[in-house]
């Protein structure tokens, strides 16, 4: 790929390294392989924005895991299975809809935020949060995750599982960037 190497003064070949950076995040020094693109001829670093926002991803994902952190899979895949819209998410959550939005995409939400919304994974947290918040919902976005808290209910049931044995499926499920939930019924779907 050609790009303007300022160094050069004209279009150059470019090739792509990886280095070891740091960043901080939110205080916390975060050590990460980088890929840089550089120029051929003089090796000038280059800005290339899809590397630099893979870089920050890289780097966000690897602090997400250090602290617990939802992914922005997770959190959609939390708010999808109410059958919520952004904006009903939001709502419930009382913050703002371009929030969600950015945590969907890949921005860091505070660590609190992420506790509270690891907790809806629990049909029964989230009726506590309706019933403390249900004035914040329209009539119609109320009876439609009624109805889902309802069907969850309905098809939830409990299995025991050895702590040996859920922490291979965990370490599997992040292998795969999938929920536990969803990888154990992808499992269940293959067998049965």
């Amino acid at each position: 790929m050609k790009k303007f190497c300022p160094v050069c003064g004209k279009e150059q070949e470019t090739e792509v390294i990886e280095k070891e950076e740091v960043s901080n995040i939110r205080g916390d020094e975060i050590k990460a392989l980088a890929r840089i693109r550089i120029c051929s001829i003089c090796g000038e670093e280059l800005f290339d924005e899809e590397l630099e926002e893979e870089n920050i991803q890289r780097v966000y994902d690897i602090y997400r895991k250090k602290h617990g952190i939802l992914s922005p899979d997770e959190i959609k895949n939390i708010r999808e299975s109410y059958g919520l819209s952004q904006r009903a998410f939001a709502k419930l959550l009382g913050i703002g809809e371009a929030s969600i939005a950015r945590y969907e995409t890949g921005a860091l939400p505070e660590k609190s935020l992420s506790n509270m919304i690891m907790l809806l994974k629990d049909p029964k947290n989230m009726e506590k949060l309706l019933e403390k918040n249900e004035d914040v919902l329209s009539q119609r976005e109320k009876a439609r995750l009624l109805r889902k808290l309802e069907e969850m209910s309905e098809r939830t049931k409990m299995i025991m599982i050895p702590e040996e044995l859920y922490k291979v499926l965990e370490e599997r499920a992040e292998k795969e960037e999938k929920s536990i939930d969803k990888f154990v019924n992808d499992i269940l779907r293959r067998i049965i």
